[in-house]
Parts: C-alpha cells; structure tokens; sequence
C-alpha cells in the first residue's frame, strides 16, 4: 500500500507490504539511483547504513516487530533533500502514528524546527525509537503480571495438595 503525506515543503511515502510494481513505480517517480535499487531488491539480511550522492539509505532489520518467529521484518529508509521514503512489511503502530500527526499538520508545534526532509527523517526514527521502548516497558509489565500468576498459582496448588493430604489422613485414621 502506497502513503503520500506532505507539509510544507516535506514529503514522506511510506510503503507497507509493497508489492514489486508498487516500489519499481515509486524509486520510478522519484528517481532513486541504481545503487539504491539493487539494494531494495537484494533485500539485504543485515542492517545497513549508507550515505551515498546525497542519499542517506538504512536498513533495519528487526524480527521483534512481528509476533512470527520465522518472519523477519525489515524497514528500509531513503532520504534525500526531496523525501523521505519508507518501506516495511507491515503495520506499524508508531508509523501510523507519526503518519496522523503529518495529516493533522501537528508538526508545527514543539518540531517547528523541521524545515528539511532529512529532519523530517530524523523526527520519524525519534518516533520508532519512542515507541520501541514503550513496547519495551509494555512486554516488561506483562511479564512481571505472569510471574505474580505464576507464584499464585504455585501457592494455590501446595494449598491443594495439603488439603488433599489432611483429608487422605483424615480418612485413613477414621477407617481404623
């Protein structure tokens, strides 16, 4: 699926689960060089950065982002002075967000200072970053909430299991 927002003199397209015609038809339309396409289409198993004729080109892989263990979700970033392109396998919760703050045009407030795509870009990993450590935290509290679980349960089956051996010696002395 193929997102176009645009503030001011920022443009950012965003790719989600693109299909082959949908990125040729984008590094098309915005003229991505050669080098960049190879790239994309290599789809590169390790994380990258390159800073090459003007383009900053990062590839981020991360297999936390999907719940499928076989799965290994990728996000690559193409910025240059006329946008920021990216391109990821699926949903993002903070790219949705960051995306509803470009359409609501709420960039202006404490990010005034936004005037280039390259500052853009940076807003936008700022983004991911945030929401990466509030995922963080997120999966911390529910694993602490199993642990509290997990020792109640613990409590409840000893209680259990002493009852079950009160009322087998119980029965025991009462058949004597």
């Amino acid at each position: 699926m193929i997102s176009k927002y645009s503030h001011k003199e920022l443009i950012w397209i965003d790719l989600e689960s693109p299909t082959e015609e949908e990125i040729s038809l984008i590094v098309d339309q915005y003229s991505v060089p050669d080098f960049i396409r190879k790239e994309i289409a290599l789809k590169p198993q390790e994380d990258k950065i390159s800073l090459d004729y003007g383009y900053i080109f990062v590839v981020i892989n991360n297999s936390q982002i999907s719940s499928d263990k076989n799965d290994k979700d990728q996000m690559i970033f193409i910025v240059n002075d006329d946008f920021v392109l990216t391109i990821h396998d699926g949903p993002l919760q903070a790219l949705s967000k960051f995306s509803k703050e470009m359409e609501l045009d709420i960039i202006d407030g404490e990010n005034s200072k936004i005037n280039s795509n390259k500052l853009l870009f940076t807003y936008l990993f700022k983004t991911l970053y945030i929401n990466s450590q509030a995922q963080i935290i997120l999966k911390d509290n529910q694993i602490k909430n199993l642990k509290k679980q997990i020792i109640k349960s613990k409590k409840k089956f000893k209680l259990s299991i002493w009852l079950f051996i009160i009322v087998l010696i119980a029965i025991i002395i009462i058949c004597l």
